[in-house]
């Protein structure tokens, strides 16, 4: 099953012989086509072009994280620029930086929501088991015990979603991000 997938990508992309990185290849006609024309930011601080994060992104998921990858943006001859080229490299990485910041942030949220949920969860069921210790059930007791106690392993629930569904996922960007930070990037002019 390996061999066939690690076939399947290099029929999709191409590798790199020496280091046996995939490569996610771009073409562009200008530097600032990478960016989002709508951010005023300059470039070092520049937002990447949605359909071109999206792009890189969805060749990320198909490219296993066991796999080293490269982007390798292609240009006209024409438009040599060093320093251009050394601002879009910086500006790409920042980029990269600092949607791992956003992403980091999320997770922490994460964490303080599973928290609360578990700290709502014992507060329900320990209010459900001294309700039930202390009171007799009756027609008006019934309806406030169970509550309480659906409430509490509601509360337990969210947070074992929140844990082993949702912050799984964002983990899995997390990591992505991490490793587009430590791929090398290179500009080829055609």
């Amino acid at each position: 099953m390996i061999i066939k997938k690690r076939n399947y990508l290099k029929q999709i992309y191409k590798q790199n012989t020496e280091s046996k990185a995939y490569i996610i290849e771009v073409s562009v006609d200008y530097y600032h086509e990478i960016f989002n024309g709508w951010d005023p930011s300059p470039i070092k601080r520049r937002d990447i072009e949605p359909d071109l994060l999206d792009f890189i992104e969805q060749c990320a998921y198909d490219i296993p994280l066991k796999y080293n990858i490269e982007l390798h943006f292609y240009l006209p001859k024409s438009g040599v620029d060093v320093s251009k080229e050394q601002l879009t490299l910086t500006g790409i990485k920042n980029n990269f930086q600092f949607i791992i910041h956003f992403i980091n942030r999320k997770l922490r949220v994460i964490r303080r929501k599973i928290l609360l949920y578990i700290m709502m969860s014992f507060s329900f069921l320990v209010s459900g088991y001294l309700f039930k210790q202390y009171l007799t059930l009756g027609v008006l007791t019934t309806p406030i015990f169970e509550g309480l106690v659906i409430g509490g392993w509601v509360f337990l629930w969210e947070a074992f979603s929140l844990f082993f569904f949702s912050s799984q996922e964002i983990r899995g960007r997390l990591r992505r991000y991490l490793k587009f930070v430590d791929s090398p990037i290179y500009f080829y002019y055609i």
